[in-house]
């Protein structure tokens, strides 16, 4: 059965937050929005999470696992530096919003990549990426 772009983003943000928390994560947020004023989208995070004292924003990106997609569909290059200063930039954002002082702060911006498998849903890989933007600050 093959399912929509919207829901395989869908069940791919689900899959990745149960693995986070399997792996002692706690979800703060999720789909956080960035907009203006005037309701123009600045940002997205997909999932914001803690682990210790590290606040992590959590990029998802899902794929449907065909023959001619290999490499884990280059996980590494689906977020540009461009989203990386937007996902930034949004995530400042959500610190204001929940009144969190940023000085001293430990955080990082991860890429969880979830492959679906072509011929049944329920089988899936997760690769994760932590900590891919080490040079940016708040």
């Amino acid at each position: 059965m093959k399912i929509s772009y919207l829901d395989q983003g869908r069940r791919g943000e689900q899959l990745a937050s149960e693995y986070l928390m399997d792996k002692g994560y706690r979800i703060l947020d999720t789909n956080y929005f960035f907009k203006t004023e005037t309701n123009r989208k600045i940002g997205e995070i997909d999932i914001i999470a803690k682990k210790k004292d590290v606040y992590v924003f959590i990029e998802v990106k899902t794929t449907i696992d065909r023959p001619d997609i290999n490499d884990y569909f280059r996980l590494e290059r689906r977020v540009s530096k461009k989203k990386a200063n937007k996902i930034i930039i949004t995530a400042q954002k959500w610190f204001l919003d929940k009144k969190i002082t940023t000085s001293n702060l430990k955080w990082q911006l991860d890429i969880i990549g979830v492959v679906i498998s072509n011929t049944n849903n329920e089988d899936y890989e997760i690769i994760h990426l932590e900590n891919v933007f080490e040079d940016k600050e708040f």
